[in-house]
């Protein structure tokens, strides 16, 4: 036995304004994606920081880079180091 499927209702597409099925997912006359309930809007606003502030940030996200750096290096001369004898037997 099959369940009964709910009915199918025309809606306006917020695009073009034509009547489209409630559970198209994209307008068959303009091609727009229906939006669901369940969607999530994406919202950017534009940053608005003072040149300072920005400045800071910057200096702050370099400081944090050294680090990371000196990791790297560090990991670099112990792989060379043991590598280099292997390489040239």
């Amino acid at each position: 036995m099959t369940e009964p499927k709910g009915n199918t209702v025309l809606i306006d597409c917020y695009e073009c304004k034509a009547k489209v099925s409630d559970t198209a997912v994209a307008c068959p006359h303009c091609g727009a994606v229906s939006q669901s309930d369940d969607a999530m809007p994406v919202i950017v606003n534009d940053m608005d920081m003072k040149i300072s502030s920005m400045i800071w940030f910057l200096l702050k996200a370099a400081v944090a880079a050294v680090p990371a750096v000196i990791i790297i290096y560090t990991a670099w001369t112990i792989i060379g180091g043991v590598m280099s004898p292997l390489l040239h037997m």
